[in-house]
Order: structure tokens, then C-alpha cells, then sequence
């Protein structure tokens, strides 16, 4: 396909004071790690177990089984977000990242003012796309901006990981897990997100419109996006509602890695690299054993992924990502009968799950801001690992109540299936990397601002001229 999208930038003459240039860098970075924390935690953790547990049974497992569908609608209109919004300027993405956050706090405000069973299914889905719509949004307001993005990065990626280890909300627990296991979380934050979300946009320079610009949708991107969440939504929704044979695991399986490599296909270049490493290390995090654990430990996987992302960027090799990932996967396997009584394994596991996804972001930096988006959706949304562990009770899920459940049955069966994934998209990264051959670096290339950490054009205020591009890849 040819079909591509594009922003011309132009530098301006009537550039802002220094002082203002270093506060902007300060406000847009903190914008960025708090705007792409709630998004991620709100679609990851969309549940109010809270407000629903004097409710029905039959009605939160119905809240339950619409979560998978819920998220993978956040994922979606995440990409979407972003082609629209790259067309229409970055002035325009913080915008729509602002206005995204104050929807965030009016329905947190209604959901907790009307705690019904009915009015959360709804409040799910509308935080799952509002959050996708900042989410894809905010990966826009960012670009070519070396420091914001990195925050973002690390905001988005902490709060998967936080989210994705959470355990059952229990009375008198650590008050930040609570936050995350019933799904509200605190007024303030939401306040202080919008601020700044509406700082940093006030904070952007007009951009004046140019001949080049190109308002084209990127349909390679979105084709991509919408390949790898729909065949992943529907193939594990249809394995836990059937009795699970090794064919019917192995025919889910095959369907997920053929479509992660249609959607790596799909993308630009080698683009397509950071989207196989995420389907393996989505999966092979959602193997180990994260619960029960100590509250001190919440803050490991944030510095883990903080420290992977650094690593990624000093030893920029896929293949040692996915050879880190298949470890993870043997990990979760082979401790997966004593996590629950020695305390230390989850510890590791959930530091070790967290610098691995760091690592693989980190390795794999796309040339275009749809493709880390696409990555980031494939992270969010539930993968065969977590249908293999709630195919005992019918729902893509770790519980009946969705989060971790450190009393719930534990078998080694999903990380020898997270291995098998990793074996598999190693196999689609091979074959990517014949088919895609790397760019020559010695040919001269225009400026580019990327979407992700180590930017390629632009100042570290993300201010001089540059093109970003998405392509719809052959």
C-alpha cells in the first residue's frame, strides 16, 4: 500500500524565551507520564469492584465478560485517535488529549454518584474509549519531543504493568492498590491531568499551514491495529466458551501469531518489530504468578521499566528481547506451583515481566508514532495467556473478578503456551527482517520527528522542522 499521512513542520522565526522553552519541556513531560498513566490504567483496570459488590453475581460476571470487548474498543479508537489527530496539528492533539481528561472526570464524577451494576457496564465501555481517544491523542502532542515522549512512554507502560499484576482489592490494603482494583481512581489526579494536559496545549507555538502537509488517513496503521485486536478479542473469546483441547490452544495460538504478523506487515519498514515483541511480552507477563505480594514492592515494575527502556536503548537487539521474553515464559512455568507460598518469586516476577517490556520498547524504536500506538494496543488488550487462565470459569480473565486472585489455581500450561507465542513471533520477526531489509543508514534522509524515545529530528525542544509520516506498509 502507498497510502501515507504526513505533517510538514517549518521552524519558526519568533522563537519563545529560553525560560519558557525549558518550562513547556517540564510541564509537557509531566502531562505526557500522568495523561498516559490514567489512560492505560482506566482501560487496563476499568472495573469498580467497589461500587458493584453489593450488586447481583450474575451481574458483575456480566461486567466481567464485557472487559476484554471493552478494552479492545479502548485499543482501537487509540489508533484511530492517532491517525486523525496527526493530520490536524499537535496544538490540536493536546487539545483533544485536555478534553479527553475532563470527560475522564465527569464520568468518574457520575460513577460514583450512581453505583448501579448498569450504569458500570456503560461507565466501563466510556472510559475504555475515552482513554484510548487520549491515549492515541497524547502519543501525537508528543512528537518530536525526546523528553515528553519518554515520559510517556514510561507513564503508559507502568501503569499496563501495575495494572496487569494488580491482585483482588482487599479491606485494609495498600490505599494505591485499592485505587487500582476498583477502578476510581482519585478526583485529584484527574484535576491535576486535565491542568496540565490544557498547560501544555496553551504552551504550543501556532503552526503555520503548509503546502506539504498531507491529511490522508493512515490506513496501514489502523488496518493494523484493528487485524491484531479483533483476532485476538474474538479467538480467546471463543476458547473459553469451548472445553480447551491442545488443538483448540494450538489452532488460538496460530491465529494470534499469524495476525500479529499481518499487522506487522502492515506497518512501515521494520516498524512491525516492536508490535511481535509486545504480542510476546504481553503474553509472557500475563504467565507468571504476580500475586500476593508485598505493598513495597508496587513500585518495582515502574523502576523496572524505567531501567528496561534505558537497557533497550544501550543494546538495541530484538533477538536479546525475545530470548529475555522466551526466559520469562520458562520462569512462569517452571515456579508456577510455588509462587503462591515463597512470596519472593512473584517479586521477581513482576520486576522481571516490567524490565522486559521496558527492554523491548526500548530496542525496537518505530519510525512512526502508529506503530508505537499500535504496540501500546496490543499490551492493553487480553491475550491467549489470560484466556488460558480463566478457560476454568468461562471468562477471558484471572478471576471471576477480573484481577489477580492469590488463592486461585495456578497450572505451568500458560507459560509453556507464552513460550510458544514468543517462538512464534520470533519466527514472524525473521521473516520480517528478510522481507524488510534495514534501511541503508549512509543515504542522506530528511529530518523526521518519531514517535517514540530517541527521536531521530527535532531539538530537544521538539521545535525545529521535520516531517512525520505514517506508511501503510506493503
Amino acid at each position: 500500500m502507498g497510502v501515507r499521512f504526513a505533517l510538514a513542520q517549518q521552524t519558526h522565526s519568533d522563537n519563545p524565551p529560553f525560560v519558557v522553552r525549558r518550562v513547556a519541556i517540564r510541564v509537557e513531560a509531566l502531562a505526557a507520564l500522568l495523561g498516559a498513566a490514567v489512560a492505560c490504567l482506566l482501560m487496563m483496570a476499568p472495573l469498580n469492584l467497589g461500587g458493584s459488590s453489593d450488586g447481583a453475581v450474575w451481574k458483575t460476571d456480566l461486567l466481567v465478560v464485557d472487559l476484554p470487548q471493552a478494552a479492545a474498543a479502548g485499543a482501537a479508537f487509540a489508533m484511530v485517535s492517532a491517525a486523525v489527530v496527526v493530520a490536524l496539528g499537535q496544538r490540536i492533539a493536546w487539545i483533544v488529549s485536555c478534553g479527553s481528561a475532563i470527560v475522564l472526570l465527569a464520568d468518574q464524577a457520575w460513577n460514583r454518584a450512581a453505583v448501579t451494576a448498569e450504569n458500570l457496564a456503560t461507565a466501563s465501555y466510556i472510559d475504555c474509549i475515552v482513554s484510548g481517544i487520549l491515549l492515541g491523542a497524547l502519543a501525537v502532542a508528543v512528537l518530536g519531543k525526546p523528553i515528553a515522549t519518554g515520559a510517556y512512554l514510561i507513564g503508559a507502560l507502568g501503569a499496563i504493568e501495575v495494572a496487569d499484576q494488580t491482585s483482588l482489592p482487599s479491606s485494609g490494603g495498600n490505599p494505591i492498590i485499592q485505587w487500582v482494583s476498583v477502578g476510581t481512581l482519585p478526583a485529584w489526579l484527574l484535576v491535576m491531568t486535565a491542568l496540565l494536559l490544557a498547560v501544555g496545549g496553551a504552551l504550543q507555538h501556532d503552526e503555520p499551514a503548509t503546502e506539504e502537509s498531507n491529511t490522508d488517513l493512515a490506513i496501514g496503521p489502523t488496518l493494523s491495529v484493528l487485524v491484531l485486536v479483533t483476532a485476538t478479542t474474538l479467538s480467546t473469546g471463543w476458547l473459553v466458551r469451548h472445553a480447551v483441547t491442545p488443538a483448540q490452544i494450538g489452532v488460538t495460538a496460530a491465529v494470534i501469531i499469524a495476525a500479529a504478523m499481518v499487522a506487522a506487515l502492515l506497518l512501515p519498514g521494520r516498524d512491525g518489530t516492536l508490535v511481535l515483541l509486545a504480542v510476546a511480552a504481553a503474553n509472557a507477563g500475563s504467565a507468571i504468578i504476580a500475586v500476593p505480594r508485598p505493598d513495597w514492592s508496587l513500585p518495582l515494575p515502574i523502576l523496572a521499566v524505567v531501567a528496561g527502556l534505558a537497557a533497550g536503548r544501550r543494546w538495541r537487539s530484538p533477538w536479546i528481547a525475545l530470548a529475555a521474553t522466551g526466559g520469562l515464559a520458562v520462569f512462569a512455568a517452571l515456579t508456577a506451583d510455588a509462587a503462591h507460598q515463597r512470596t519472593v518469586i512473584p517479586v521477581l516476577g513482576v520486576t522481571l515481566a516490567a524490565l522486559i517490556v521496558g527492554f523491548c520498547f526500548g530496542v525496537a524504536v518505530p519510525e512512526t508514532v502508529g506503530s508505537t500506538v499500535v504496540a501500546l494496543a496490543v499490551m492493553i488488550v487480553p491475550g491467549l495467556v489470560v484466556a488460558l487462565r480463566g478457560s476454568s470459569f468461562g471468562l477471558v480473565a484471572y478471576s471471576p473478578r477480573w484481577y489477580r486472585d492469590p488463592n486461585g489455581a495456578v497450572s505451568a500450561m500458560p507459560g509453556w503456551m507464552a513460550l510458544v507465542i514468543t517462538l512464534g513471533c520470533a519466527a514472524a520477526m525473521y521473516r520480517l527482517r528478510r522481507i524488510r531489509p534495514a534501511r541503508d543508514r549512509a543515504e542522506p534522509e530528511p529530518p523526521q520527528m518519531s514517535g517514540a524515545i530517541g527521536t531521530t529530528g527535532g531539538s530537544p525542544e521538539g521545535n525545529s522542522a521535520g516531517m512525520v509520516s505514517v506508511n501503510a506498509g506493503a
